[in-house]
């Protein structure tokens, strides 16, 4: 814990001295408080002491801490105070990360980050984080032991952008790994982030086994006749390979797994896999269900007797469940909504959880009320024993995300007005009213209570269509604010009096992604305009409104070119320096490229937009490309009379297949994209001289 100060606040380390008390009724708790000039930190364990240490800065030293500015703590003084600053915290489990979360946020992370990452997690009370960096490894040399080849071997694990679909055996192979070294090097990299995570004394959720197989494991030696059976592929990728729970080939192979993850980073008791994720099992018996469940809880119990096997709601299936003794199921409800449609998980315990965001796009959205009004506060069942944050990505929202993590120790509901002021403060460093106005119009206006559940989908990453509907799976067309007030909230931004060079990075970061958001949501209005231009044959009005949709286009992207975490520059650079390779520079880069894009598969996606991101360079070479070539159609044919639809007969997910007569020029520009690719750098231009430029052009119109 010492260490974790030290790294965090270098200069006022010294002022820290930490005790050692007990737990509260075998709750985690912290007491702060100030003697002999030094600020003691009391705490039943090194994550309550780091709570503790955490709440102090936020209360005492005013720090937001947040992966969107304000990326480090920066801390030069500790006032010592009044008072003692304490709590007890009723959730016994605190899990965090969604699989997703490594594919969208982390999939090119080097230790620098995940050990920034760690300490903020135990800052906020996590004890138990999701840990799958360096399962490539697992599978490699655990395949090897079966007399793979090392290029048969490196075939099967897709790379780090996709690797997560394939823990949770949705795909396989996709942009398969190409070198040992790097192999070598997620290794190391899981080893150091699970043992500073033990050593913070967290729990970590490590990978189990539910089935999935190369195709070819039948040619293995001893494995020929195994019972393996072909499942349906998903979202249009080849079809995987499920090896029956019941054939005591999934032992053997399962055992082999979980031994090679211990020898290469320890075990930890608490291992997650969901049999049949998004598929349907291929035997139909009645008690067959009841089977896997036992089976698979046979392997883990005679694997580590102390094993917990870690469940997420999404897919789970009654008699699989029911299959499990008490006490040996940890069942994550991952949105919080499916143990009251599951009779409380039949007396498993469960984590209730928040994911909030799908495809870390960055819109920002979701209800803070439904946060503050504590879920879990309001649930009596004993059996739900804590809460967990499972966000798709990280890097977007960063009020509401600042609230969530509050919220996983709190006993109770929050009064949103203290701590919106609270947080004004905190994020900005200034006490001007004009930034608390501003934090309460984001409040009435994106992170209102009408802003629940699936994001609202970006008009600008929208793939052109006459009948916008969808961005992205399971997104919304309806905006449920009014962008008048969330252009309130810029105003209040720019309109602040202190000087900026006082001012913390959050306010930058905020100026430019509200600019972004408030623009972004009028190139919706702008959209609609095109469309009754065309269909009216209105031509003043199509002309206006296309050409003022892509000068907003062209001036979102400019914005944000100037913080460079929102240029796909940047994340290109983070995919090449994992690389140990020129080729993997490639692959990753791709990984990259295709993820935010087209998804995959690349020659006939459904999940293409998926994690759709209003980034600087993206925006200008592919989205605003896109909308530039749709324009220009329609201008083509404003002459000609009768309707025109873009619309597929054929729907996947409320959207045009990808590849149809109309989109197939679309689809060789994105191909062609994916390989060409070259944004340009972030520049040095001023991002709130650009952003309130832009309020003032933008005052009257919107």
């Amino acid at each position: 814990m010492k260490n974790l100060i030290l790294r965090n606040t270098p200069d006022i380390a010294g002022m820290f001295e930490l005790r050692d008390t007990d737990s509260i009724n075998g709750l985690n708790n912290y007491e702060v408080f100030c003697e002999n000039g030094k600020i003691v930190i009391c705490g039943d364990c090194k994550i309550s002491q780091a709570m503790g240490y955490y709440e102090y800065l936020k209360k005492i030293c005013g720090v937001n801490y947040s992966h969107c500015g304000n990326t480090l703590l920066n801390v030069k003084e500790a006032p010592l105070f009044d008072g003692v600053i304490k709590k007890t915290i009723p959730q016994k489990r605190r899990v965090c990360f969604n699989y997703c979360t490594f594919g969208y946020s982390m999939a090119f992370w080097k230790w620098e980050q995940w050990e920034k990452e760690i300490d903020f997690m135990a800052m906020n009370g996590i004890n138990m984080p999701l840990s799958t960096v360096g399962t490539e490894a697992v599978w490699y040399y655990t395949l090897r032991d079966f007399k793979y080849s090392e290029v048969g071997a490196l075939r099967f694990l897709s790379g780090p952008a996709f690797w997560p679909w394939q823990l949770m055996n949705n795909i396989e192979s996709y942009f398969n790994l190409t070198d040992v070294k790097y192999i070598e090097s997620r290794a190391e990299l899981g080893k150091k982030i699970i043992d500073r995570e033990v050593e913070l004394g967290m729990t970590p959720i490590q990978q189990g086994f539910s089935g999935m197989v190369p195709k070819n494991l039948k040619k293995a030696p001893g494995f020929d006749k195994i019972r393996m059976s072909m499942v349906k592929g998903w979202c249009n990728f080849p079809i995987t390979f499920q090896l029956d729970p019941t054939d005591p080939a999934f032992k053997k192979i399962g055992t082999a797994l979980l031994k090679k993850q211990r020898e290469l980073f320890g075990a930890f008791h608490y291992y997650a896999c969901d049999p049949f994720h998004e598929n349907e099992p291929s035997v139909k018996l009645k008690d067959y269900l009841h089977k896997v469940g036992r089976a698979i809880d046979s392997m883990y119990k005679e694997f580590d007797p102390e094993s917990v096997w870690v469940m997420q709601s999404w897919s789970l299936r009654e008699q699989i469940v029911k299959a499990v003794p008490a006490g040996r199921l940890l069942i994550l409800d991952i949105d919080g909504s499916k143990h009251s449609k599951n009779e409380e998980f039949w007396g498993h315990d469960f984590v209730l959880g928040n994911i909030h965001s799908f495809g870390d796009r960055n819109t920002l959205h979701g209800s803070i009320k439904a946060l503050a009004d504590n879920a879990y506060s309001k649930v009596e069942t004993p059996n739900c024993v804590g809460t967990g944050l499972f966000p798709e990505g990280i890097y977007q929202n960063p009020l509401y995300y600042d609230l969530q993590y509050k919220m996983l120790t709190e006993a109770g509901p929050v009064s949103l007005e203290p701590w919106l002021d609270d947080y004004a403060e905190r994020r900005y460093g200034s006490s001007d009213i004009a930034l608390k106005e501003a934090v309460r119009n984001l409040y009435a206006s994106c992170y209102s209570e009408k802003c629940t559940g699936r994001e609202t989908g970006s008009p600008v990453a929208l793939r052109p269509t006459t009948n916008f509907t969808h961005t992205a799976p399971n997104d919304f067309r309806e905006l449920r604010y009014d962008n008048k007030i969330l252009f309130e909230a810029l105003k209040n931004l720019l309109s602040v009096k202190e000087k900026r060079e006082s001012l913390k990075d959050g306010y930058i970061f905020d100026v430019c992604d509200i600019a972004r958001q408030v623009l972004s949501n009028y190139a919706g209005v702008l959209y609609d305009r095109v469309m009754e231009g065309f269909n009216n044959r209105d031509l003043s009005l199509f002309e206006r409104s296309a050409n003022g949709f892509l000068k907003v286009c062209e001036e979102m992207d400019e914005l944000l070119q100037t913080r460079p975490e929102l240029t796909l520059h940047y994340h290109l650079e983070q995919a090449n320096s994992l690389a140990v390779n020129e080729k993997d520079k490639e692959n990753f880069e791709l990984n990259l490229l295709a993820q935010v894009t087209v998804w995959g598969p690349i020659g006939n996606p459904v999940n293409f937009d998926y994690a759709w991101k209003e980034w600087g360079g993206l925006i200008k070479t592919y989205y605003a490309k896109r909308w530039q070539s749709f324009f220009e159609m329609l201008a083509y044919r404003f002459p000609h009379r009768g309707k025109f639809s873009t619309v597929t007969k054929k729907q996947y997910n409320d959207r045009n297949v990808y590849r149809s007569p109309f989109y197939k020029s679309y689809a060789e520009f994105e191909q062609n994209w994916l390989r060409t690719a070259d944004p340009e750098p972030p520049s040095d231009a001023d991002t709130v001289e650009i952003a309130a430029h832009l309020a003032e052009k933008y005052q009257n119109k919107i």
